[in-house]
């Protein structure tokens, strides 16, 4: 009987002591949590991580940070970012910023009783760069239009939302507030055609490229519109712009014709003597070395080259009598050069031994005629 009490006494003691025992436990709070410096900094993103130093008397559940532009960001209102459980140190990312921002950073941790933080790091992050822009060249400038090139070399920082061109026939800096025209985004090279441009006018045009940083400008280049048809210009009257595909077309400078304003002579002779003179061509381009050849071949005297190359006009001393395929752009644009009359025009294209040909300013035909017979001539000279 004793031997039993003694037993009971004992169990009992057990069972007390483990009840006590298990009223002692510490009683879970916040974990304490320091946070690590910031690195990786970038326009857009930056690393920052902590340690937890105690659990708080309970498992980890969660850990991150947690960030924002205003002091004291929480985890409830705040961008966050996880990094696991339990109390290893942890590194995260800050994502989606905005560059040249300051921001505040905490680490945290949470565990059954809530939510503990880490000191809290101020960093700003990188500022955007500007792009790099720079002109390339402009090309067939024509009376009320130009076609410019540039090239986008580096996007700064953040992406190129939009390129093109700006340009004034004022302001030889131009900018945005000025006349401009848009061309797509991103780096490489890109094409523009400026056009309602004024005629005979100087224009100042640069390329601009826009990122997050803003907009930047290449080096301006000026270009000169020539003249409308049938427009005063250099001694004359503008009568044809070389075309892509035409003799002598040069897409960095732009070529045509000027025709003197009135006929030289409405009765003269191709030649004065029925010979070969080598005057044969008959393309764009060719009529000042086919007056050279019937000069040389005729000598002094009146008839059709040597009038033309006689003439001075405006300053100008270059005159010759156009090729066939000349005068015809002339015809084609009688109307606006004006002046001519319903009749045949000598060309100085030769045709044989005693004919050369003639352009019809009733109808655009061209035919030969005897060199020596008299028909009108007009003047044109070339730029």
């Amino acid at each position: 009987m004793k031997k039993l009490s003694l037993l009971f006494l004992g169990l009992t003691i057990a069972l007390l002591s483990c009840k006590k025992k298990n009223n002692s436990d510490p009683e879970p709070v916040l974990p304490s949590v320091i946070t690590n410096a910031v690195s990786g900094i970038s326009t857009n993103s930056a690393i920052c991580g902590g340690e937890i130093t105690s659990d708080g008397n309970a498992n980890i559940l969660e850990k991150g940070v947690v960030w924002s532009t205003s002091p004291n960001p929480d985890y409830n209102s705040s961008p966050i970012n996880y990094a696991g459980s339990g109390t290893s140190a942890f590194s995260s990312n800050a994502t989606n910023l905005i560059g040249g921002t300051t921001y505040y950073i905490r680490a945290w941790a949470r565990n059954q009783a809530g939510t503990g933080y880490g000191n809290e790091i101020v960093f700003t992050t990188t500022g955007y760069t500007s792009a790099s822009v720079a002109i390339g060249t402009h090309s067939f400038v024509t009376h009320n239009s130009a076609v410019c090139i540039a090239t986008v070399l580096a996007s700064g920082n953040s992406s190129v939302v939009v390129r093109g061109f700006c340009y004034s026939s004022t302001n030889n800096l131009p900018t945005l507030a000025d006349l401009s025209i848009s061309n797509g985004d991103g780096l490489g090279a890109f094409t523009s055609t400026l056009t309602g441009l004024q005629t005979n006018t100087t224009y100042y045009v640069r390329p601009y490229a826009t990122n997050s940083s803003g907009t930047s400008y290449g080096t301006p280049i000026a270009f000169s519109t020539v003249a409308g048809i049938g427009e005063s210009f250099q001694g004359g009257v503008m009568a044809y712009i070389l075309q892509p595909g035409d003799a002598g077309f040069d897409p960095t400078n732009t070529h045509g014709i000027i025709a003197a304003p009135s006929d030289q002579s409405a009765s003269a002779p191709w030649a004065l003597t029925l010979t070969n003179t080598g005057a044969t061509t008959q393309a764009l381009g060719a009529g000042q070395n086919n007056t050279n050849l019937i000069v040389g071949n005729q000598g002094a005297g009146t008839y059709a080259a040597q009038l033309c190359d006689n003439l001075t006009l405006g300053g100008y001393s270059d005159w010759y009598l156009p090729s066939m395929y000349e005068l015809e752009k002339l015809f084609l644009n009688k109307t606006l050069i004006g002046g001519f009359a319903v009749a045949f025009y000598w060309s100085s294209s030769e045709d044989t031994q005693n004919t050369a040909w003639l352009q019809s300013f009733n109808s655009n035909s061209q035919s030969p005629g005897i060199k020596t017979n008299n028909n009108y001539v007009r003047a044109v000279r070339s730029f």
